[in-house]
Protein backbone atom coordinates (compact mmCIF):
# COMPACT_ATOMS: atom_id res chain seq x y z
CA UNK A 1 0.00 0.00 0.00
CA UNK A 2 1.41 3.41 -0.92
CA UNK A 3 2.25 5.90 1.82
CA UNK A 4 -0.37 8.42 0.67
CA UNK A 5 -3.12 6.02 1.76
CA UNK A 6 -1.98 6.23 5.37
CA UNK A 7 -3.37 8.90 7.69
CA UNK A 8 -1.18 10.84 10.10
CA UNK A 9 -2.47 12.38 13.32
CA UNK A 10 -2.06 12.41 17.11
CA UNK A 11 -3.45 9.87 19.57
CA UNK A 12 -6.01 12.41 20.75
CA UNK A 13 -7.49 12.34 17.22
CA UNK A 14 -8.18 8.59 17.31
CA UNK A 15 -9.63 8.55 20.83
CA UNK A 16 -13.30 7.83 21.41
CA UNK A 17 -15.57 10.84 21.78
CA UNK A 18 -15.64 10.81 25.56
CA UNK A 19 -13.90 12.84 28.24
CA UNK A 20 -12.89 9.49 29.77
CA UNK A 21 -11.29 8.07 26.60
CA UNK A 22 -7.81 9.03 27.81
CA UNK A 23 -7.48 8.80 31.57
CA UNK A 24 -5.04 8.08 34.35
CA UNK A 25 -5.40 5.76 37.33
CA UNK A 26 -6.35 7.07 40.79
CA UNK A 27 -3.76 9.14 42.63
CA UNK A 28 -1.67 6.95 44.91
CA UNK A 29 -3.17 8.39 48.08
CA UNK A 30 -6.67 7.67 46.74
CA UNK A 31 -6.09 3.96 46.16
CA UNK A 32 -3.65 2.51 48.66
CA UNK A 33 -2.80 -1.17 49.02
CA UNK A 34 -4.90 -1.40 52.19
CA UNK A 35 -7.98 -0.92 49.97
CA UNK A 36 -7.37 -4.29 48.29
CA UNK A 37 -9.82 -7.08 49.04
CA UNK A 38 -10.08 -10.84 48.29
CA UNK A 39 -12.75 -10.22 45.67
CA UNK A 40 -14.50 -7.43 43.84
CA UNK A 41 -13.28 -5.42 40.84
CA UNK A 42 -9.84 -6.59 39.63
CA UNK A 43 -7.08 -3.98 39.45
CA UNK A 44 -4.73 -3.89 36.46
CA UNK A 45 -1.09 -3.13 37.29
CA UNK A 46 2.10 -2.97 35.26
CA UNK A 47 2.99 -6.58 36.10
CA UNK A 48 -0.17 -7.77 34.38
CA UNK A 49 1.25 -6.67 31.01
CA UNK A 50 3.35 -9.44 29.51
CA UNK A 51 5.14 -9.92 26.18
CA UNK A 52 1.99 -11.09 24.34
CA UNK A 53 -1.31 -9.53 23.39
CA UNK A 54 -3.15 -11.26 26.24
CA UNK A 55 -2.77 -9.86 29.74
CA UNK A 56 -1.39 -12.03 32.53
CA UNK A 57 -4.32 -12.26 34.95
CA UNK A 58 -2.75 -14.87 37.24
CA UNK A 59 -1.75 -12.32 39.90
CA UNK A 60 -4.68 -9.94 40.23
CA UNK A 61 -5.59 -7.86 43.24
CA UNK A 62 -9.11 -6.57 43.80
CA UNK A 63 -10.98 -3.69 45.40
CA UNK A 64 -14.61 -3.68 46.60
CA UNK A 65 -17.13 -2.52 44.00
CA UNK A 66 -17.96 0.54 46.13
CA UNK A 67 -14.31 1.60 46.05
CA UNK A 68 -14.07 1.12 42.26
CA UNK A 69 -17.26 3.14 41.78
CA UNK A 70 -15.45 6.21 43.18
CA UNK A 71 -13.21 6.25 40.10
CA UNK A 72 -15.50 5.97 37.04
CA UNK A 73 -12.90 7.45 34.68
CA UNK A 74 -10.43 4.74 35.73
CA UNK A 75 -12.66 1.81 34.78
CA UNK A 76 -11.50 -0.10 31.69
CA UNK A 77 -13.15 -2.80 29.62
CA UNK A 78 -12.75 -4.90 26.51
CA UNK A 79 -10.52 -3.41 23.76
CA UNK A 80 -9.21 -0.57 25.93
CA UNK A 81 -5.45 -0.08 25.83
CA UNK A 82 -3.47 0.38 29.04
CA UNK A 83 0.03 1.80 29.58
CA UNK A 84 2.24 2.25 32.64
CA UNK A 85 3.20 5.90 33.11
CA UNK A 86 5.56 4.96 35.92
CA UNK A 87 7.87 1.96 36.13
CA UNK A 88 7.71 -0.28 33.04
CA UNK A 89 7.42 2.55 30.49
CA UNK A 90 6.91 1.29 26.94
CA UNK A 91 4.67 -1.62 27.77
CA UNK A 92 1.13 -1.78 26.38
CA UNK A 93 -1.75 -4.10 27.18
CA UNK A 94 -5.08 -4.84 25.53
CA UNK A 95 -7.89 -5.33 28.02
CA UNK A 96 -9.95 -8.54 27.65
CA UNK A 97 -13.67 -8.93 28.21
CA UNK A 98 -14.72 -7.79 31.66
CA UNK A 99 -14.46 -4.75 33.88
CA UNK A 100 -11.26 -3.68 35.59
CA UNK A 101 -9.85 -0.73 37.52
CA UNK A 102 -6.57 0.97 36.63
CA UNK A 103 -3.90 1.10 39.31
CA UNK A 104 -2.36 4.45 40.19
CA UNK A 105 0.64 3.88 37.89
CA UNK A 106 -1.43 3.24 34.76
CA UNK A 107 -3.22 5.21 32.05
CA UNK A 108 -5.75 4.13 29.45
CA UNK A 109 -6.86 4.81 25.90
CA UNK A 110 -10.28 4.03 24.46
CA UNK A 111 -10.11 4.39 20.68
CA UNK A 112 -12.74 5.48 18.19
CA UNK A 113 -13.42 2.13 16.55
CA UNK A 114 -14.95 3.74 13.48
CA UNK A 115 -11.48 5.16 12.75
CA UNK A 116 -8.97 2.65 14.11
CA UNK A 117 -8.90 -0.98 15.14
CA UNK A 118 -7.83 -1.35 18.80
CA UNK A 119 -5.67 -4.40 18.06
CA UNK A 120 -3.86 -2.48 15.32
CA UNK A 121 -3.25 0.39 17.77
CA UNK A 122 -1.97 -2.14 20.31
CA UNK A 123 0.64 -3.37 17.84
CA UNK A 124 1.45 0.21 16.86
CA UNK A 125 2.42 0.77 20.50
CA UNK A 126 4.57 -2.34 20.36
CA UNK A 127 6.57 -0.59 17.64
CA UNK A 128 6.71 3.15 16.83
CA UNK A 129 4.41 4.10 19.71
CA UNK A 130 6.66 2.34 22.22
CA UNK A 131 9.60 4.53 21.29
CA UNK A 132 7.41 7.62 21.54
CA UNK A 133 6.51 6.65 25.11
CA UNK A 134 10.14 5.99 26.01
CA UNK A 135 11.19 9.37 24.59
CA UNK A 136 8.80 11.06 27.02
CA UNK A 137 10.04 9.19 30.09
CA UNK A 138 12.47 10.46 32.70
CA UNK A 139 15.40 8.13 33.39
CA UNK A 140 16.21 9.66 36.78
CA UNK A 141 15.17 7.34 39.61
CA UNK A 142 12.05 5.29 38.88
CA UNK A 143 11.20 5.77 35.18
CA UNK A 144 8.16 7.96 34.77
CA UNK A 145 6.36 10.12 32.20
CA UNK A 146 5.84 13.75 33.17
CA UNK A 147 2.34 14.99 32.40
CA UNK A 148 1.35 11.47 31.27
CA UNK A 149 -2.04 12.31 29.76
CA UNK A 150 -0.71 15.22 27.72
CA UNK A 151 2.18 13.04 26.58
CA UNK A 152 -0.12 10.22 25.50
CA UNK A 153 -2.49 12.56 23.67
CA UNK A 154 0.39 14.11 21.70
CA UNK A 155 2.01 10.89 20.47
CA UNK A 156 1.94 10.77 16.65
CA UNK A 157 0.33 7.78 14.96
CA UNK A 158 -0.06 6.72 11.33
CA UNK A 159 -2.59 4.19 10.11
CA UNK A 160 -4.03 2.75 6.87
CA UNK A 161 -7.75 2.18 6.15
CA UNK A 162 -9.65 0.02 8.66
CA UNK A 163 -9.65 -3.09 6.50
CA UNK A 164 -5.87 -3.02 6.21
CA UNK A 165 -5.51 -2.31 9.93
CA UNK A 166 -7.52 -5.42 10.74
CA UNK A 167 -5.51 -7.52 8.29
CA UNK A 168 -2.24 -6.35 9.90
CA UNK A 169 -3.61 -7.07 13.35
CA UNK A 170 -4.71 -10.54 12.24
CA UNK A 171 -1.25 -11.48 10.93
CA UNK A 172 0.59 -10.30 14.04
CA UNK A 173 -2.14 -11.67 16.30
CA UNK A 174 -1.89 -15.14 14.75
CA UNK A 175 1.79 -15.28 15.68
CA UNK A 176 1.08 -14.11 19.24
CA UNK A 177 -1.80 -16.60 19.55
CA UNK A 178 0.48 -19.49 18.58
CA UNK A 179 3.07 -18.35 21.14
CA UNK A 180 0.32 -18.16 23.77
CA UNK A 181 -0.92 -21.65 22.86
CA UNK A 182 2.63 -22.99 23.22
CA UNK A 183 2.93 -21.30 26.61
CA UNK A 184 -0.32 -22.87 27.80
CA UNK A 185 0.69 -26.34 26.63
CA UNK A 186 4.14 -25.90 28.17
CA UNK A 187 2.53 -24.96 31.49
CA UNK A 188 0.43 -28.13 31.45
CA UNK A 189 3.49 -30.21 30.55
CA UNK A 190 5.52 -28.63 33.32
CA UNK A 191 2.74 -29.32 35.85
CA UNK A 192 2.80 -32.98 34.78
CA UNK A 193 6.55 -33.09 35.27
CA UNK A 194 6.22 -31.48 38.71
CA UNK A 195 3.60 -34.08 39.69
CA UNK A 196 5.99 -36.89 38.79
CA UNK A 197 8.72 -35.19 40.81
CA UNK A 198 6.41 -35.00 43.82
CA UNK A 199 5.66 -38.71 43.41
CA UNK A 200 9.36 -39.52 43.88
CA UNK A 201 9.07 -38.41 47.50
CA UNK A 202 12.42 -36.62 47.32
CA UNK A 203 11.27 -33.26 48.61
CA UNK A 204 9.41 -34.23 51.76
CA UNK A 205 10.62 -33.68 55.31
CA UNK A 206 13.05 -36.54 55.98
CA UNK A 207 12.38 -38.81 58.96
CA UNK A 208 15.06 -41.50 59.16
CA UNK A 209 16.54 -41.71 55.67
CA UNK A 210 17.39 -38.04 55.14
CA UNK A 211 20.34 -36.93 53.05
CA UNK A 212 21.88 -33.60 52.05
CA UNK A 213 20.78 -32.18 48.73
CA UNK A 214 24.32 -32.51 47.42
CA UNK A 215 23.98 -36.30 47.28
CA UNK A 216 21.73 -35.91 44.24
CA UNK A 217 22.26 -32.28 43.14
CA UNK A 218 25.61 -30.55 42.61
CA UNK A 219 25.58 -26.94 43.82
CA UNK A 220 27.64 -24.44 41.79
CA UNK A 221 29.47 -27.15 39.81
CA UNK A 222 32.88 -26.36 38.39
CA UNK A 223 32.60 -25.15 34.80
CA UNK A 224 35.51 -24.19 32.50
CA UNK A 225 35.97 -20.68 31.23
CA UNK A 226 33.98 -19.87 28.08
CA UNK A 227 35.95 -20.36 24.89
CA UNK A 228 34.16 -17.49 23.16
CA UNK A 229 35.32 -13.92 23.78
CA UNK A 230 31.66 -12.87 24.02
CA UNK A 231 29.77 -15.87 25.41
CA UNK A 232 26.04 -16.17 26.03
CA UNK A 233 25.02 -14.04 29.02
CA UNK A 234 21.75 -14.41 30.94
CA UNK A 235 21.03 -11.43 33.16
CA UNK A 236 18.54 -11.45 36.00
CA UNK A 237 15.85 -9.75 33.93
CA UNK A 238 15.84 -12.65 31.46
CA UNK A 239 15.34 -15.34 34.11
CA UNK A 240 11.65 -16.43 34.02
CA UNK A 241 9.23 -16.21 36.94
CA UNK A 242 6.89 -18.72 35.30
CA UNK A 243 7.62 -21.59 32.97
CA UNK A 244 10.90 -23.40 32.61
CA UNK A 245 12.74 -22.16 29.53
CA UNK A 246 14.87 -19.02 29.29
CA UNK A 247 13.46 -17.17 26.29
CA UNK A 248 16.08 -14.44 25.83
CA UNK A 249 19.79 -13.92 26.33
CA UNK A 250 22.55 -11.65 25.10
CA UNK A 251 26.30 -11.87 24.45
CA UNK A 252 28.94 -9.89 26.30
CA UNK A 253 32.69 -10.02 26.97
CA UNK A 254 33.69 -12.81 29.33
CA UNK A 255 34.24 -11.35 32.78
CA UNK A 256 32.92 -12.62 36.11
CA UNK A 257 29.63 -14.26 36.95
CA UNK A 258 28.04 -17.67 37.32
CA UNK A 259 29.10 -20.24 34.72
CA UNK A 260 26.70 -22.84 33.39
CA UNK A 261 26.09 -25.41 30.66
CA UNK A 262 23.09 -27.13 29.11
CA UNK A 263 21.05 -28.99 31.71
CA UNK A 264 21.92 -26.64 34.57
CA UNK A 265 19.25 -24.83 36.58
CA UNK A 266 19.77 -21.15 37.40
CA UNK A 267 18.29 -20.08 40.75
CA UNK A 268 18.14 -16.40 41.73
CA UNK A 269 19.48 -16.04 45.27
CA UNK A 270 18.73 -12.37 45.99
CA UNK A 271 15.55 -10.70 47.21
CA UNK A 272 13.01 -10.05 45.69
CA UNK A 273 14.01 -12.25 42.73
CA UNK A 274 14.06 -15.39 44.87
CA UNK A 275 10.58 -14.69 46.24
CA UNK A 276 9.36 -14.02 42.69
CA UNK A 277 10.48 -17.55 41.66
CA UNK A 278 13.14 -16.55 39.16
CA UNK A 279 14.35 -20.00 38.08
CA UNK A 280 15.26 -21.25 34.61
CA UNK A 281 16.55 -24.42 32.97
CA UNK A 282 19.38 -23.92 30.50
CA UNK A 283 18.49 -25.83 27.32
CA UNK A 284 19.60 -23.55 24.48
CA UNK A 285 23.40 -23.81 24.44
CA UNK A 286 25.45 -25.89 22.03
CA UNK A 287 27.08 -29.09 23.32
CA UNK A 288 30.05 -28.12 25.46
CA UNK A 289 29.25 -24.40 25.26
CA UNK A 290 29.63 -22.39 28.47
CA UNK A 291 27.38 -19.46 29.35
CA UNK A 292 27.69 -16.72 31.93
CA UNK A 293 25.10 -15.15 34.18
CA UNK A 294 24.56 -12.89 37.12
CA UNK A 295 26.72 -13.31 40.23
CA UNK A 296 23.37 -13.56 42.04
CA UNK A 297 22.68 -17.04 40.63
CA UNK A 298 23.11 -20.40 42.30
CA UNK A 299 23.66 -23.15 39.70
CA UNK A 300 22.16 -26.61 40.29
CA UNK A 301 23.06 -29.75 38.34
CA UNK A 302 21.68 -33.29 38.74
CA UNK A 303 24.28 -35.92 39.68
CA UNK A 304 24.79 -39.43 38.30
CA UNK A 305 23.42 -38.57 34.85
CA UNK A 306 19.93 -38.08 36.19
CA UNK A 307 17.55 -35.84 34.26
CA UNK A 308 18.30 -32.08 34.25
CA UNK A 309 14.67 -31.65 35.28
CA UNK A 310 15.60 -32.88 38.75
CA UNK A 311 17.34 -29.64 39.69
CA UNK A 312 14.61 -27.44 38.23
CA UNK A 313 11.77 -29.33 39.91
CA UNK A 314 13.59 -29.20 43.24
CA UNK A 315 14.27 -25.46 42.93
CA UNK A 316 10.60 -24.71 42.19
CA UNK A 317 9.06 -27.05 44.77
CA UNK A 318 7.02 -25.47 47.55
CA UNK A 319 9.08 -26.93 50.41
CA UNK A 320 12.43 -25.86 48.97
CA UNK A 321 11.17 -22.37 48.16
CA UNK A 322 9.86 -21.89 51.69
CA UNK A 323 13.22 -23.06 53.07
CA UNK A 324 15.20 -20.81 50.73
CA UNK A 325 13.19 -17.71 51.61
CA UNK A 326 13.65 -18.42 55.33
CA UNK A 327 17.44 -18.60 54.84
CA UNK A 328 17.76 -15.12 53.32
CA UNK A 329 20.23 -12.98 55.26
CA UNK A 330 21.56 -9.45 54.90
CA UNK A 331 20.29 -5.91 55.05
CA UNK A 332 16.76 -5.08 53.98
CA UNK A 333 16.40 -5.12 50.21
CA UNK A 334 19.73 -6.88 49.67
CA UNK A 335 19.15 -10.22 51.36
CA UNK A 336 20.72 -13.31 49.80
CA UNK A 337 20.53 -17.07 49.97
CA UNK A 338 23.94 -18.74 50.37
CA UNK A 339 25.06 -21.74 48.34
CA UNK A 340 26.20 -23.28 51.65
CA UNK A 341 22.63 -23.26 52.99
CA UNK A 342 21.33 -24.79 49.76
CA UNK A 343 23.93 -27.55 49.97
CA UNK A 344 22.81 -28.32 53.55
CA UNK A 345 19.15 -28.66 52.58
CA UNK A 346 17.88 -32.11 53.53
CA UNK A 347 15.86 -34.31 51.22
CA UNK A 348 14.52 -37.84 51.50
CA UNK A 349 16.39 -40.81 50.08
CA UNK A 350 14.44 -42.36 47.18
CA UNK A 351 15.61 -45.64 45.77
CA UNK A 352 17.41 -45.59 42.42
CA UNK A 353 14.50 -47.20 40.58
CA UNK A 354 12.24 -44.30 41.60
CA UNK A 355 14.70 -41.78 40.20
CA UNK A 356 15.01 -43.78 37.00
CA UNK A 357 11.24 -43.72 36.55
CA UNK A 358 11.32 -39.93 36.92
CA UNK A 359 14.14 -39.78 34.37
CA UNK A 360 12.05 -41.76 31.86
CA UNK A 361 9.15 -39.33 32.15
CA UNK A 362 11.44 -36.30 31.97
CA UNK A 363 13.22 -37.74 28.92
CA UNK A 364 9.88 -37.62 27.09
CA UNK A 365 8.63 -34.26 28.38
CA UNK A 366 11.78 -32.13 28.28
CA UNK A 367 12.27 -32.40 24.48
CA UNK A 368 8.65 -31.33 24.00
CA UNK A 369 9.18 -28.30 26.23
CA UNK A 370 12.42 -27.46 24.45
CA UNK A 371 10.76 -27.71 21.02
CA UNK A 372 7.89 -25.44 22.06
CA UNK A 373 10.32 -22.90 23.53
CA UNK A 374 12.40 -22.85 20.35
CA UNK A 375 9.32 -22.52 18.16
CA UNK A 376 8.04 -19.63 20.25
CA UNK A 377 11.39 -17.85 19.99
CA UNK A 378 11.24 -18.17 16.19
CA UNK A 379 7.65 -16.92 16.11
CA UNK A 380 8.53 -13.94 18.32
CA UNK A 381 11.47 -13.06 16.08
CA UNK A 382 9.29 -13.17 12.97
CA UNK A 383 6.60 -11.07 14.67
CA UNK A 384 9.14 -8.47 15.80
CA UNK A 385 10.69 -8.41 12.32
CA UNK A 386 7.37 -7.96 10.53
CA UNK A 387 5.92 -5.39 12.94
CA UNK A 388 7.93 -2.27 11.99
CA UNK A 389 7.59 -3.02 8.27
CA UNK A 390 3.83 -3.47 8.54
CA UNK A 391 3.45 -0.35 10.66
CA UNK A 392 5.28 1.76 8.09
CA UNK A 393 3.72 0.22 4.97
CA UNK A 394 7.12 -1.09 3.78
CA UNK A 395 5.85 -4.68 4.06
CA UNK A 396 2.51 -5.57 2.51
CA UNK A 397 -0.03 -7.69 4.33
CA UNK A 398 0.21 -10.36 1.61
CA UNK A 399 3.97 -10.64 2.03
CA UNK A 400 3.56 -10.82 5.83
CA UNK A 401 0.88 -13.50 5.48
CA UNK A 402 3.17 -15.63 3.32
CA UNK A 403 5.94 -15.33 5.91
CA UNK A 404 3.60 -16.20 8.77
CA UNK A 405 2.07 -19.17 6.92
CA UNK A 406 5.51 -20.76 6.65
CA UNK A 407 5.76 -21.10 10.43
CA UNK A 408 2.13 -21.46 11.53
Amino acid sequence: MSAHQWSMCRVRDIAAESDRAIAIGPFGSSLRADAYSPSGVPVLRGQNIGPLRTLDLSDLVHVPELVAAKFPACIVGEHDLIFPHRGAIGRVGLVPKGQFLLSSSMMKLTVNRSVVDPVFVFYYFRGPGKYSLLERASTVGTPGIGQPLTSLRDIPISYPPLGTQRAIAEVLGALDDKIAANAKLASITQDLLAAHFTATGIDVLPTIDGQPLTNIIEVNPKVPRPESGEPVYVDMQKLPTTGMSIAEWTHRPARGGARFQNGDTLLARITPCLENRKVGLVDFLQDGEVGLGSTEYIVLRARNNHSPALGFCLATSARFRAFAIQQLVGTSGRQRLSAHDVAAYEVSHPDESTLMEFDKVADVLLPRLRTMARESRVLATIRDTLLPGLMSGRITVKDAERTAEEVL
